[in-house]
């Protein structure tokens, strides 16, 4: 069977709680639609335990603790703090966020695809969708960077969640994987207005200055053929 995308679990889980009358909250819906990962048996499953969670109804904050899910404003504060190069409020919001025992593996997932929205925001604003309500902040953050800084970290991320698994503890890993995006830049890349000059070239040998041209020995011809 294909997987089905989160905007058809969502059209679908809409029609049957409203089907049912069950008062639901449509970001609930977003964060259930992408949790159940392309099964929508598992967003209906994922549904009626929310129901329950939520007492009859399927609210925002009561799936976000159901999951496991930390509040985007953190997202949002992380992204922040990579625009402004600012490595003290980075690791501060990571400590706020570490109170709350977050899964720093669904949250590297949740930053993912921010980062991704905020990339289509630079070159098809239109195509930003508006699930979880905050389009506009998207559209607003994504002009602070470079197009190519936003490669550069969504490639970061995506690695970063690869290797997560390796680190001694998954905060520790997790604040390893931002502290790369927020030290090393593409090169050419200058820091957002206003923010100190903390990035460092994306290429360790671009440190080492220009490359030597190497000149090429003569090659001695064999004339007797």
């Amino acid at each position: 069977l294909k997987a089905m995308t989160p905007d058809r679990i969502v059209g679908h889980l809409k029609k049957v709680l409203e089907a049912e009358m069950v008062a639901f909250e449509e970001p609930a819906l977003w964060q259930l639609g992408r949790a159940a990962d392309g099964s929508m048996r598992d967003a209906l499953s994922l549904t009626d335990q929310a129901i329950a969670f939520g007492s009859g109804k399927v609210c925002e904050t009561d799936v976000r603790a159901m999951l496991g899910s930390i509040d985007r404003e953190y997202v949002f504060g992380i992204v922040d703090a990579l625009a402004s190069n600012d490595a003290s409020t980075l690791l501060n919001t990571i400590a706020g966020m570490a109170e709350q025992s977050p899964d720093f593996g669904g949250v590297l997932g949740d930053l993912i695809s921010t980062l991704h929205r905020m990339a289509v925001a630079q070159v098809a604003p239109d195509a930003v969708d508006d699930s979880d309500g905050d389009r506009a902040r998207v559209l607003e953050q994504s002009a602070r960077f470079a197009p190519e800084q936003l490669q550069l970290f969504y490639q970061t991320a995506l690695l970063g969640r690869r290797d997560l698994p390796l680190a001694p503890d998954a905060r520790s890993g997790f604040e390893m994987i931002l502290l790369r995006m927020l030290l090393f830049k593409p090169q050419g890349t200058l820091p957002a207005q206003g923010a100190p000059a903390a990035g460092k070239s994306a290429s360790p040998a671009a440190a080492a200055g220009p490359a030597k041209t190497a000149t090429a020995a003569p090659v001695a011809l064999d004339d007797s053929i």
